[in-house]
């Protein structure tokens, strides 16, 4: 995965940091690319060859359960029946190779958010569900913030036309990341109370936006590492400013014609209405 150090991002990442009176959030908009390194082919490969084993396996399992006076049609079936809950996912049928490495790249956007954590041994498919609709995922989002007392309209007031322009939302597949085990969050042990998780997947533009909100609570965090909260991955430079190379399609043109919002007529006072 390449982190894309997009300038036009930078206001959205400072304004989603910030303390309420019950707890400090972090949050922030990552986008990477879906090019692959060295080290993303070989979790690319580890996350296929650990489907096929838990696929074999269940394969195996549903075999041997099979009642010996079933008929063949209805083994048949009841086989099928115990491997589809294996293969079946929210990146669809898991052996097929576009949902193994959909499933892998959200892997690596999270392991390249997070450096000093490996979610590759740790992350379920089950982990994440589908979101079918832009609507109800940026609503939810602007009532988040609205309810930690974020005023958007002055805030935020293009955070979603500006992930729009980047990634073109109305053609990306939508994830949410919400593990059964707080511990696989990697700041599950830093007081997590809650956390928003989003993972918008264009595969046209090989990229993948990762936006997310936690609250912390602030017994787990002194000044100091409060006010270090928001140095994350959205804010390196390197030695010479900001990293450049490889960002392809940094420039990609917004195309007015296409309305995340529907066949709603587009207008400024757009986001006010919505609080964002």
């Amino acid at each position: 995965m390449k982190f894309l150090p997009l300038r036009e991002l930078d206001s959205i990442n400072r304004a989603l940091v910030f303390d309420t009176p019950d707890c400090r959030v972090v949050g922030g908009v990552d986008i990477y690319t879906t090019k692959a390194a060295g080290a993303d082919k070989k979790l690319y490969k580890n996350v296929c060859e650990t489907i096929s084993t838990r696929y074999e396996a269940d394969l195996r399992l549903s075999e041997s359960l099979s009642p010996p006076d079933r008929g063949s049609d209805s083994a048949s079936k009841y086989q099928s029946a115990a491997v589809y809950q294996t293969l079946h996912s929210p990146f669809g049928p898991l052996d097929q190779i576009s949902a193994r490495r959909t499933f892998a790249y959200l892997i690596a956007t999270l392991n390249a958010s997070h450096p000093d954590y490996d979610f590759s041994t740790t992350l379920r498919p089950s982990d994440f569900r589908r979101e079918r609709h832009i609507r109800p995922v940026m609503n939810n989002f602007n009532t988040t913030l609205f309810n930690l007392g974020v005023n958007t309209s002055r805030e935020l007031p293009k955070m979603w036309e500006t992930i729009d322009k980047e990634m073109d939302l109305l053609n990306c597949n939508i994830y949410a990341y919400s593990p059964d085990d707080v511990s696989n969050d990697p700041y599950g042990d830093e007081g997590l109370i809650w956390s928003t998780n989003l993972f918008f997947f264009n595969k046209h533009k090989k990229r993948v936006c990762y936006l997310y909100l936690r609250g912390l609570s602030t017994l787990n965090h002194s000044p100091l590492e409060r006010s270090l909260a928001g140095w994350g991955r959205n804010s390196r430079v390197g030695s010479d400013g900001w990293d450049e190379s490889e960002g392809e399609d940094l420039n990609d043109d917004f195309i007015e014609s296409k309305s995340i919002w529907g066949d709603d007529n587009y207008d400024d006072g757009f986001f006010e209405g919505m609080e964002v």
